[in-house]
């Protein structure tokens, strides 16, 4: 979809009137606002919100509050102007109606606190500055002291009424951890005496210390366990390595760990090698037979049998030594099992102790905690701690904020614009009728052959015949132009009968026809204006004022012919042949063969017929013309015409067997701008050449 800028361009500029009204009724109702408005006065004060309350402790954390968060500063922002506080600050400055601008009553009854409270709080407003913790806090009234009084009344009374919450809340906590601390004193004598009960009945007053010297004996007797254990399986290998060499050589037990490393064993093999020692000094410094000699080698002798004899005792000791190793292992495996049986009963004993001794520990740190709060609280109860603080009291104004005149006046002006726009937008919406030629000639489908534009007489003949009257003007040239429009629909022979209707009557065709019969005339064409429109005649009233002559009546019911109707128009060319005298029965006399004889006769003797017909929509006679005629016209009123009826005439006009050749959008305003009709003619090219003096040969 294309938006035509320019036709709501010239749509607004046509109806300026509208806009302009618009915006003096507006800009009259701003400046009556401004003078009746009574001045208003502000003033501000500004408080910052501490963060000092953050020090203070609060109770189980339910009171604790971030004070910059945007949540909380909101929050206080809106409670700097709640109805109660502001209760409380009518209350303080004993405040009355005319000072918060309420009407008096009938009978003088009073208004109420609240009343007065919500009428303060159409005065009053709050704004949180972004990006700080600082709050504007605006009075307004009719006196510049009272409202820097309210202004100073409300931070005055917002900190008192924080201090008493603060107060009161301290307090009712303070009640309620007693109430809680009493209870919880009495739930941890319970638990401790439960505690003590189940030591008694058990005989467990020391049940944690029982508890670790069981675990240090289960974990020695393990030790223990473990250590006989690796033993017995030392001696168990070594017994069966005894028992395999059993009738060996004493010196083949050597090989057996346990008995290679017996103390005996190791003895007597030191006390053998010794011998041998000394036996071999002996060999290199005696013969054998020396008696040194052989005492030595008797002394060896005696040795090894003793070492043989200690082999075989220490492998025979291996049996005892690991059946006594078997034993151990066992007694320590038993008393094992016995003190795990005793810490069993002991974890079996624990288990309910260790609830009751977990519930004392629990009861104890509750009433504790409760304890320090009850402390704390009644320390907290006594600080004086603001939430706000005054930064900036409130300044006694001196001058008014309201009513702000400029802003009305723009606004008002501002408004009156859209007002106007808004209506000239609806009436262009409601408006049915052609008043572009390019609006008529995109619905229509029909070319258009001539703008005419609105004159002031309104097109009519009460200003006479402006072809021939201003022919320098802008109507004259129009005329012309539907002159050369029409002269280029076809062959010579094609365009010489045209007819000129409307859909409506008051649409100017007799106008229309008129000045193109006389434009034809001055191109030097010989031509007849017929008047066939038998039922409102008007040409011949136009052209010879009262006077009723012979006319088409008279030539078509044959009481005369055609040259004698014909009269003289008084333009050199142009002849009238007037409707005549008026007829019973105009829509039988045109729909016979004698009209059409008439425009055969006439056509012989003149170069072009015109003919002004009646209205389409309204009776039928035009179209039993259109079968003797080559062009038809249509002629519209601009403006006023509605669209529907337009396009019914040019469907009747079609069905009855000849589609107009052309519309002339006729009384078009000449200032409308160009969709109106400057675009469809001359403007001010060669004006005041129609009708100058000729020059001279």
């Amino acid at each position: 979809m294309v938006i035509d800028l320019s036709a709501y361009y010239h749509m607004v500029r046509e109806k300026a009137w509208v806009i302009i009204t618009c915006v003096l009724v507006t800009a009259a109702l701003g400046g009556a606002y401004v003078i009746r408005s009574p001045k208003i006065y502000a003033a501000s004060a500004v408080v910052l919100v501490n963060q000092s309350e953050e020090k203070v402790v609060n109770i189980q954390q339910v009171a604790a509050e971030d004070l910059t968060s945007a949540e909380l500063l909101k929050t206080m922002e809106q409670n700097l102007t709640n109805r109660s506080l502001l209760a409380r600050v009518v209350t303080s400055l004993n405040l009355n109606a005319s000072q918060l601008f309420l009407p008096p009553r009938p009978g003088g009854r009073p208004y109420s606190v609240d009343e007065l409270a919500k009428a303060l709080q159409d005065t009053v407003s709050a704004r949180l500055v972004r990006g700080t913790r600082l709050i504007t806090v605006t009075a307004e009234n009719q006196d510049p002291g009272l409202a820097q009084s309210i202004a100073s009344s409300i931070v005055e009374q917002y900190i008192q009424t924080n201090r008493e919450y603060h107060v009161a809340m301290a307090t009712e906590a303070n009640k309620f951890l007693f109430a809680q601390a009493e209870e919880l004193k009495k739930k941890l004598e319970q638990s401790q005496q439960a505690l003590q009960a189940y030591k008694e009945k058990n005989q467990a007053v020391s049940l944690e210390g029982s508890q670790n010297i069981t675990v240090e004996k289960l974990k020695d007797l393990n030790e223990k366990l473990t250590a006989a254990k690796g033993l017995r399986l030392k001696l168990e290998s070594d017994y069966a390595e005894v028992q395999k060499l059993a009738g060996q050589p004493p010196e083949t037990f050597l090989n057996i760990s346990s008995v290679a490393d017996a103390q005996s064993v190791l003895d007597a093999q030191k006390q053998y090698m010794a011998a041998e020692a000394d036996l071999a000094n002996l060999k290199q410094r005696y013969l054998p037979k020396h008696p040194k000699y052989i005492e030595a080698e008797s002394a060896l002798k005696a040795l090894k049998n003793g070492l043989d004899r200690t082999i075989l005792s220490a492998a025979d000791s291996i049996a005892t030594q690991y059946h006594a190793a078997l034993e151990t292992e066992s007694k320590l495996s038993d008393a094992l099992k016995e003190q795990e049986q005793s810490a069993l009963a002991l974890n079996k004993m624990a288990i309910p102790y260790n609830v009751l001794e977990r519930q004392v520990e629990s009861d104890s740190a509750l009433y504790n905690s409760v304890a320090n709060r009850l402390g704390e609280t009644d320390v907290t109860k006594n600080l004086d701690e603001d939430t706000v603080r005054l930064m900036e009291p409130p300044l006694l104004p001196d001058r008014p904020i309201k009513p702000r005149r400029l802003l009305i006046m723009a606004l008002s002006l501002m408004a009156g614009l859209c007002l106007g726009v808004s209506i000239c937008f609806v009436l262009n919406l409601l408006d049915n009728t052609y008043k572009t030629v390019d609006q008529a000639e995109l619905q229509l489908e029909l070319p258009a052959v001539a703008a005419v534009p609105k004159g002031k007489e309104g097109n009519s003949y009460a200003g006479g015949f402006i072809v021939l009257n201003e022919p320098h003007g802008a109507i004259a040239e129009s005329f012309r132009t539907l002159r050369t429009s029409l002269s280029l629909l076809g062959s010579e022979s094609e365009r010489k009968v045209f007819l000129f209707t409307s859909a409506l009557p008051g649409e100017g065709k007799s106008f229309c026809s008129t000045n193109y019969a006389i434009s034809l005339a001055h191109q030097g064409l010989r031509t007849l204006l017929i008047d066939a429109d038998l039922r409102l005649p008007t040409l011949g009233q136009v052209f010879f004022k009262d006077a009723v002559h012979c006319g088409v009546t008279e030539v078509l019911t044959g009481n005369t012919h055609l040259g004698e109707a014909c009269q003289h128009s008084g333009v050199e060319g142009l002849d009238i042949l007037t409707a005549g005298h008026r007829a019973p029965n105009p829509a039988e006399l045109l729909a016979g063969n004698a009209f059409g004889d008439l425009v055969r006769d006439a056509r012989l003797k003149y170069d072009r017929l015109v003919i002004d017909t009646a209205p389409v929509n309204a009776v039928s006679d035009s179209l039993l013309l259109l079968k003797h005629v080559q062009s038809v016209c249509l002629v519209i009123h601009a403006g006023k015409t509605p669209r529907k009826a337009v396009m019914r005439a040019v469907q009747r006009l079609t069905e009855s067997g000849l589609r107009p050749a052309g519309f002339v959008l006729n009384r078009l305003p000449p200032h409308g701008g160009a969709n109106y009709y400057y675009h469809y003619s001359a403007g001010e090219y060669g004006k005041g050449v129609y009708g100058a003096p000729k020059a001279e040969a």
